[in-house]
């Protein structure tokens, strides 16, 4: 094919131990382009109802973009899917980095593993060549170790994405890493890819991945370092990164603290993006391609502590999640805790979650001293946060019991600690509060794996993920459009653009629905509905009539039923999905 769309999907079988090529035609790009599109129709045409996520016939599936690989700002991304083992509903996550344009360059658009190995098992692509091999020696190691002993036995060359000791241990919130500061973070892809003894993909590509007409990328990558200067797009993202507006999270009052709680936390501001830049980020980095350089890259040492750059440094959810959700506001800690984060592969978000949960049940008695089994969780401890990082990854004592994420820890423990879960679906909500964010309040609820706070379940954000396309460049749905079509060669409309979206999101409603989710789980936790315990904003409610009437709006904007969110007919018959329909 030509353009940059290669044409090629990767099938693996890893019980058979074999690989093979699919070659799916131009017709299946356009209704499934890359990424969602992709994983969803494979989750939805192969694995079958009531799959144990972390059972064989689970599906693992990495999907490029068809615009990943161009040599464009804001391209390097992939998504990665599969049945969910944290919420038993449709699991997506996505990353940057340059793992994602290799593989392309080696010619490839997705790769489909299925079944499990006997014993670990790493995969190796050399171009077109793919080599299933021994992984023994990797398995139990830190990411950075496994990342070096690959490029030790294949090159330096070699891009790496990998499951770490926590998706070996099959922990749920454990995540996928490449370039060991790239992760595709929700919804336990770590853990699935652990259960199926896969311990790493190593990629060498040499065929660069060529767009049909240039001119149009050309224009926007002459454009986006315009939108560097004080005030403008992207002038934030290129001078700190995420989590800049930590301070005025702290005047409103919506700072995430306390398992969302609070509202304010005294300290807040001295581990916000700035604070981190003037002391402890060694350089901004970025991905392939990139001038919007966002990526913090932290370095210090000192008697006691050692953050090691190559791990990249903590991003606003991070240092929300493990930082003033759980009450610290020591940057040292914090760094170190991302770090450590990065190094056992475990999502930040939801592991912040799980022990800001457990140090309120610890509060309020849920979890007694003999759940702990010697362990402390106490509000704004760094060490109980650094050791309970380790305990979760390696299930030890309480470890165990949150490894398997807020949700399911608290179904096991009873005592009514359920209510006190921020999270939709079983995911657990990314750092920002609904109650003050009206673009959360209209995502979370409806969003197809639960508490993803990126948009995808609306249109923009949902095509980004779909074409590769990173959400903190702000490119509109036609320059979107104009950049496929520059790169694939086609003459897509935007009308059909926008069937793509509407094709992706309703493929996930069915998978879900197909697992037994209903309109009951479109909705916010129980904290969501509660006043915040402190400042400007502690005498608001958000009401549930609201939430519940935005969300019945999304269904009927869709062509869902809008009381029970079910696709209508005339909506699957228009986008071609009879055959999986049910």
């Amino acid at each position: 094919m030509a353009g940059s769309i290669n044409g090629r999907i990767l099938r693996v079988d890893l019980i058979e131990g074999k690989t093979w090529t699919e070659e799916p035609g131009d017709a299946f790009y356009r209704k499934y382009p890359g990424g969602r599109a992709i994983i969803a129709h494979y989750l939805l045409t192969e694995v079958p109802p009531e799959t144990d996520p972390l059972g064989s016939d689970n599906r693992l599936v990495f999907a490029m973009g068809p615009i990943t690989g161009v040599q464009l700002p804001g391209n390097a991304r992939h998504s990665m899917g599969a049945k969910s083992p944290l919420t038993g509903f449709y699991g997506e996550g996505e990353a940057g980095g340059f793992w994602n344009a290799e593989l392309k360059d080696a010619g490839w658009d997705a790769i489909v593993v299925q079944g499990a190995a006997k014993s670990p098992v790493y995969l190796w692509i050399d171009d077109l060549q793919v080599e299933i091999r021994d992984a023994g020696h990797l398995w139990g190691k830190i990411t950075g170790d496994v990342q070096e002993a690959i490029q030790e036995e294949l090159g330096e060359d070699v891009r790496v994405a990998q499951t770490g000791i926590a998706g070996e241990n099959l922990v749920k919130i454990a995540c996928v890493c490449n370039d060991l500061n790239e992760f595709a973070g929700r919804c336990g892809m770590g853990a699935v890819m652990g259960s199926k003894k896969l311990k790493a993909i190593a990629v060498r590509g040499s065929n660069r991945t060529t767009p049909v007409d240039i001119e149009p990328i050309r224009e926007t990558t002459r454009w986006v370092p315009t939108t560097f200067g004080e005030g403008q797009e992207h002038f934030i993202m290129h001078e700190w990164g995420t989590g800049a507006r930590v301070r005025s999270k702290q005047i409103e009052g919506h700072v995430i603290s306390h398992n969302f709680r609070d509202g304010m936390l005294e300290g807040a501001e001295n581990v916000d993006a700035q604070a981190m830049k003037a002391t402890v980020v060694n350089r901004m980095d970025g991905c392939f391609a990139c001038s919007v350089r966002c990526k913090k890259r932290v370095r210090f040492e000192t008697a006691n502590v050692t953050v090691d750059d190559k791990y990249g440094g903590p991003e606003y959810e991070s240092f929300g999640a493990i930082g003033s959700n759980c009450g610290v506001v020591d940057m040292i800690t914090i760094c170190k805790a991302c770090e450590m984060m990065n190094y056992l592969s475990l999502d930040s978000i939801s592991t912040g979650s799980a022990i800001a949960w457990a140090m309120e049940m610890v509060e309020l008695g849920k979890l007694t001293p003999d759940d702990l089994q010697g362990a402390e969780l106490r509000w704004g401890n760094g060490e109980d946060l650094l050791a309970m990082i380790e305990m979760i990854a390696r299930r030890e004592g309480i470890g165990d019991l949150l490894a398997e994420g807020a949700t399911l820890a608290a179904r096991r423990l009873g005592k009514d600690s359920e209510k006190y879960v921020v999270a939709v679906k079983g995911l657990d909500l990314g750092m920002h509060d609904p109650r003050a964010m009206e673009g959360m309040r209209k995502q979370f609820p409806v969003s197809p794996v639960g508490g993803d706070h990126c948009g995808a379940a609306h249109k923009g954000p949902s095509l980004m993920n779909t074409l590769g396309i990173c959400q903190m460049l702000v490119y509109d749905d036609d320059r979107m459009l104009a950049l496929l079509n520059a790169s694939t060669g086609w003459d897509m409309t935007a009308a059909e653009l926008d069937d793509v979206y509407e094709r992706g999101i309703t493929m996930t409603r069915l998978f879900n629905l197909r697992e037994g989710a209903t309109a009951a789980d479109d909705k916010l936790p129980w904290r969501m509905h509660q006043k915040l315990a402190m400042g400007p904003m502690k005498d608001q409610v958000l009401s549930e009539d609201l939430v519940l009437s935005e969300t019945r709006d999304y269904y009927e904007n869709r062509g869902w039923d809008r009381e029970s969110g079910v696709p209508d007919g005339a909506t699957v018959e228009w986008l071609g999905l009879q055959a999986v329909a049910g």
